[in-house]
């Protein structure tokens, strides 16, 4: 007699679980996709009731709203996991911190935290119109409170529509760029100091690290990148036409950009051992400057070195090697829609794609995926020391049917060697 009585109990209570997940279906209009926190404890999602958008954690519906969500930019800090959601609200865009909304902008930068969590920070931008000029205002806000304001380079005031053309500034949540925003997005660095960019006036712009500023220049055009200890930092700056290497806060090499000039700086990369530093300088015409397409010149600068120069979409996915001995990276578009992949200077032959170039465990190859038309290739690259040419093999993986492998032979010399 206890069985069925129990599968009674059972019963009730999948109704009643039934009714209350249904009831909780119901109270939403829409729903995002949901995200763990980094401990996996916590789980949270955006929700919609009515007009307005909520975070939901554990089940529980946080304090704070925005009117449209930025599906990008929300979720848990690193490490401590933080709670942030970041949207528009009327006619600004703000992030909300912990169930706490902070001041809008009309352009909002990513949030960012210090590694232990106290602390977060981001830029944020808004104009002011006029005749001759529309000044803009660019603000670094930390843990919720105007830290630092300054005047960006501004736009073309109303007079100018009388032409028949205006401009306005793009709100939203995007990266901010120092001399025209008037502040760049701020970072930490690895002790917890906050770090940016900001414009002082024309062609002075420099980098503050807590409250420490470096020499001015006409724009910042990386971000600043630190080694693991903290106690070094470097990024790359623009003066007139050339680009400008700095360390710690003191220009170390020139880099002449030709008629085309600093343009921008596509990533910029240091070693595990501190001891050696990468970038990518890109040198666009007109229509990349006007984002109508990603083709630049574009090259590799390992430790004050420029590698090849390519008419390319992107270098993509650069990495030094476990040991700081080693690079690579992916060169798209390296030749109309042709890709290739460069090893310490060496190059594999043009594919159709590459993708996934990787170290494997032994920490001497490098392998990828290649497509050659209708056939799949792994590119394998044994390194070897600097007397010898790196052996390179391909290996069939599908669509082909001729034979499995073959070998290339490179030319050129190791830029680091064993």
């Amino acid at each position: 007699m206890a069985l069925p009585s129990l599968t009674a109990s059972v019963a009730k209570k999948s109704a009643a679980s039934l009714s209350t997940a249904q009831k909780s279906e119901r109270k939403y209009n829409d729903i995002s996709y949901p995200k763990y926190s980094p401990d996996g404890k916590h789980l949270a999602f955006l929700a919609r009731r009515s007009k307005k958008w909520v975070a939901v954690m554990d089940g529980k519906e946080l304090p704070g709203e925005v009117d449209e969500p930025g599906f990008a930019s929300w979720g848990f800090s690193r490490g401590t996991g933080r709670f942030f959601m970041s949207g528009r609200m009327k006619s600004t865009f703000i992030h909300v911190v912990d169930g706490t909304p902070t001041p809008g902008f009309e352009i909002i930068s990513q949030i960012a935290f210090s590694r232990d969590g106290n602390h977060y920070a981001y830029g944020g931008a808004d104009s002011k119109g006029g005749f001759k000029k529309q000044k803009i205002f660019g603000t670094i806000v930390k843990d919720g409170q105007p830290l630092a304001t300054y005047e960006g380079k501004g736009m073309a005031g109303s007079w100018s529509g009388l032409g028949g053309s205006t401009e306005v500034i793009v709100g939203g949540i995007h990266n901010l760029t120092t001399d025209f925003h008037g502040v760049s997005s701020p970072e930490f660095d690895p002790n917890g100091k906050l770090v940016y960019a900001a414009r002082r006036d024309k062609g002075d712009v420099a980098v503050f690290q807590g409250g420490d500023a470096g020499p001015g220049f006409d724009e910042i055009l990386s971000p600043v990148i630190f080694t693991e200890d903290a106690q070094h930092f470097a990024y790359v700056a623009r003066q007139g036409q050339d680009f400008v290497e700095v360390s710690d806060n003191k220009p170390i090499l020139t880099i002449s950009a030709g008629k085309r000039g600093a343009t921008s700086v596509g990533w910029i990369a240091i070693s595990a051992d501190s001891a050696h530093l990468a970038y990518e300088t890109i040198s666009g015409g007109r229509n990349f400057k006007a984002a109508v397409t990603m083709r630049a010149f574009r090259t590799a600068i390992i430790d004050g070195k420029s590698g090849s120069e390519y008419n390319a979409l992107g270098l993509a996915n650069f990495n030094f090697d476990p040991a700081s001995r080693h690079y690579f990276y992916e060169v798209i578009g390296a030749e109309g829609d042709r890709d290739l992949v460069n090893v310490d200077g060496h190059e594999s032959r043009l594919y159709d794609a590459v993708a996934n170039t990787h170290y494997l465990s032994d920490g001497k190859t490098i392998a990828f995926v290649a497509r050659d038309g209708s056939r799949f290739f792994r590119v394998t690259f044994t390194l070897s020391p600097a007397t010898t040419l790196p052996s390179v093999s391909t290996a069939a993986l599908t669509g082909t049917t001729g034979p499995g492998s073959h070998d290339e032979r490179l030319t050129s010399s190791w830029a680091f060697s064993e």
